[in-house]
């Protein structure tokens, strides 16, 4: 019953983000990438959702240590060996 409830609710409430959109749009949350009205609607969901407000504050956390990393340079042939590892892939797979 509550299931059913939940469905009804959320089809008049369309404009409103679930959980779902939340996490699919929190990389350009983070970055303030979205429409501002949009930007909005995921602010105000965090308010009140524990579970999102905690993803979206781990992949800032990630995303923030990650920036920090030192840059390594590839190999001039790092990207050549990749394709070609890609292409026998393909190759054994099709064969």
């Amino acid at each position: 019953m509550l299931q059913v409830i939940g469905v009804i609710a959320k089809i008049f409430r369309r404009r409103e983000v679930d959980c779902i959109e939340v996490r699919r749009r929190s990389s350009d949350y983070i970055e303030e990438q979205l429409p501002r009205k949009k930007f909005t609607e995921v602010q105000d969901h965090l308010k009140g959702c524990a579970p999102c407000r905690a993803f979206v504050d781990t992949l800032a956390s990630t995303i923030g240590l990650i920036t920090r990393l030192p840059r390594v340079a590839t190999p001039a042939r790092f990207k050549q060996s990749i394709l070609e590892r890609v292409r026998e892939e393909q190759i054994r797979r099709e064969g």
